[in-house]
């Protein structure tokens, strides 16, 4: 990995970091955001940007485990989606695909 890359996953990683830090400030009632844990203030964060659209909220739990080399998880899940929402396509396909 280059030191541009580095950096840029240093950057991404304390962005990340001050978002979870902002929203355990304000987002929840004071005793909640103590116990809070960071997978559920990261999902919280991530329901708010995507608009609470099932779909993306799902693809990018796909691209999350998939990017983990939990590619066998990835598929479970993507099976999962697509049998409990017939007719849309597998994970992998995202919507933005969809529009390019």
């Amino acid at each position: 990995m280059t030191s541009k890359e580095e950096f840029t996953d240093d950057l991404i990683a304390q962005l990340v970091r001050t978002a979870i830090d902002l929203r355990r400030e304000t987002g929840f009632e004071e005793g909640a955001a103590v116990v809070s844990s960071e997978t559920v203030i990261l999902g919280s964060i991530l329901a708010m940007y995507f608009k609470k659209c099932g779909r993306r909220i799902a693809e990018t739990s796909y691209a999350a485990l998939d990017s983990a080399d939990l590619t066998v998880e990835a598929l479970a899940f993507s099976e999962l989606w697509r049998r409990v929402h017939p007719g849309e396509g597998d994970l992998w396909e995202t919507e933005e695909d969809d529009l390019n």
